[in-house]
């Protein structure tokens, strides 16, 4: 028997709706992608610095508001129906889709990504109109136009903060190494992550590589922010060397990384170095833990995988609250702006814990079979956060209540400032504090910048949409669908366009209509009245056969299906 503070069962539209637009903004991020250079598995001809400020920001907030609105929806099915009656819906709309996903939507997923990385990251007619593209894609005679005409060898990707000489490295672009070192290429110039171009070529099997930097001049003693040299940089484990791999979209094997770092070694031996790599065909269990935590697994379909983690925390929370009749967190510490005392510490601890690149702002993601405990962890506080504030429903008016000036605070504010401590982009972190702090008050603003996004737009949705409305009521349905099988068109739709003449801004926006276009067709007519649609939202009824059913004769009525809150 539940105990319940009698929460309102008034319909939350508003949080319907924001949910929705959460789930919309993936698409949105994954579109963006493309037309920032060296991350992405396609590489559009076009780009603009603007797309990776948009792909930071939304990063920075969009999961962590997902999992707080989850747990608030958690809290309201548990408290209206109870435990057992929970734990049966969430296998119906998060496991099952999660089971079905892993061996359809994931294999198609992983299909469409190796296809495109195969015919090529930048286009053959205008990929050299961007220097970036021109590196990735090996074409050394246009890197050579480009720096002819000015552009500087040094220079930084502005906003992932590499060298050309380290991208080159990275893609195993060897004549364009070239070609940048002899335009003048420090091959000693550290990312602001701490690696140098060394260390890139020690970590991915890079031999060749690591030869001509070795004979360009390269330190082989000098250190990154790990505290690692490059030659020791040959020994790092191959589940951590997944997700490094991963992340950077570069496709390699462990038998050609491991063969690679073999002939580094000997490259390092030759110019005095002792030797140290040695490839055996041990796992320790550190290395078997990475790859559980580390292969992607799941791809996009992570976030179902946590929720299962959560909701069965969740359930040990539910049972001990039904046992000892708990009403929920005092109105202070969850209402009020005191909340602010514990939600930030606690995320803080996990946030700590996110990826050593100092290059990325916002939280880390785990694809793996076994969540990372840190990012688990991280998104733990935020769905927690939700379910007490579930039982708190009578005063939600005052989370977010002044929205109007703190969103733009955030995003004038703190967000830049944030970034510019994480990437030190800008360029003028020096000027604000000493080395040593830049990654502690990096990490503050990040955790103040979700927590204040995420409370920013649920009183903004809360003064916009609280009330009912039949078309957001569909958006919120076709949204799980939407984000479900978005990526494999999305790759392939960033492939198909990806030398047209257009500018970037045009090109994204028809990548987000086209994908969400064909999506919401296909969940209209193939997913929300057949058995895919009542696995992801429960039962629809179309609106001509309820009809039907209530008069007895054909006539238009809207669809008052009841979608679930869940």
């Amino acid at each position: 028997m539940t105990s319940s503070p009698e929460p309102t069962t008034t319909r939350r539209h508003d949080l319907d709706a924001l949910r929705a637009v959460a789930m919309l903004l993936g698409i949105a991020l994954h579109a963006a992608l493309s037309f920032v250079p060296g991350i992405w598995v396609v590489e559009d001809s076009s780009s603009h610095p603007a797309f990776g400020l948009l792909v930071t920001a939304v990063h920075g907030f969009r999961m962590p508001l997902f999992f707080l609105i989850s747990g608030y929806f958690t809290a309201m099915l548990w408290r209206k129906r109870g435990l057992r009656e929970l734990i049966k819906q969430r296998w119906k709309r998060i496991g099952k889709p999660c089971l079905v996903g892993l061996i359809t939507i994931v294999p198609v997923t992983w299909v469409a990504l190796i296809f495109v990385a195969a015919v090529g990251k930048g286009g053959s007619a205008n990929g050299g109109n961007n220097y970036w593209v021109a590196v990735v894609g090996g074409e050394e005679s246009k890197v050579a136009r480009h720096l002819t005409e000015g552009t500087d060898v040094n220079g930084m990707h502005p906003t992932w903060g590499i060298s050309a000489l380290s991208a080159a490295t990275m893609h195993n672009r060897t004549e364009v190494m070239r070609v940048l070192i002899g335009k003048g290429a420090d091959v000693n110039l550290p990312n602001r992550d701490g690696n140098r171009p060394l260390h890139i070529a020690s970590l991915l099997g890079r031999h060749e590589a690591v030869k001509l930097l070795l004979e360009k001049g390269a330190d082989r003693t000098t250190r990154n922010h790990e505290g690692h040299t490059a030659q020791e940089i040959l020994l790092t484990d191959w589940g951590k060397t997944v997700v490094t791999i991963s992340a950077w979209q570069v496709w390699l094997d462990r038998k050609t990384v491991m063969t690679g770092r073999e002939k580094a070694d000997a490259h390092f031996v030759a110019h005095g170095s002792p030797k140290l790599f040695n490839d055996s065909s041990r796992r320790s269990l550190n290395e078997i833990f990475n790859l559980l935590t580390l292969v992607p697994f799941f791809h996009h379909l992570w976030f179902l995988w946590f929720l299962c983690w959560l909701v069965g925390l969740f359930a040990v929370y539910a049972w001990v609250a039904d046992r000892w009749q708990w009403q929920g967190a005092p109105a202070w510490a969850v209402v009020s702006p005191m909340r602010y005392l514990w939600v930030i510490p606690l995320t803080l601890l996990p946030q700590c814990f996110m990826s050593g690149m100092a290059t990325v702002f916002g939280p880390d993601t785990s694809m793996g079979l076994l969540p990372m405990p840190h990012v688990l962890a991280y998104y733990a506080v935020f769905f927690g956060f939700g379910v007490l504030y579930y039982d708190r429903e009578g005063m939600t008016d005052h989370v977010g209540r002044g929205w109007k000036w703190t969103l733009p605070l955030l995003l004038v504010v703190i967000f830049p400032l944030g970034l510019e401590l994480t990437t030190g982009a800008l360029g003028f972190r020096d000027r604000l504090m000493s080395p040593e702090w830049y990654r502690p008050m990096a990490n503050f603003l990040q955790v103040v910048y979700a927590w204040g996004m995420s409370f920013a737009c649920m009183g903004l949705f809360r003064a916009k949409f609280h009330g009912e409305s039949p078309r957001w009521r569909y958006v919120s349905d076709s949204a799980y669908w939407l984000y479900l099988a978005h990526l494999p068109l999305m790759f392939f739709a960033q492939w198909w366009i990806r030398d047209w003449p257009l500018p970037a801004v045009v090109k994204f926006t028809f990548l987000c209509v086209f994908t969400t276009g064909v999506l919401l067709v296909s969940y209209h007519y193939m997913v929300r009245y057949t058995w895919i649609g009542r696995m992801l939202n429960g039962p629809r009824e179309r609106a001509k056969d309820l009809a039907e059913r209530e008069s007895g004769k054909s006539e238009n009525a809207p669809d008052v299906s009841t979608p679930s809150q869940t």
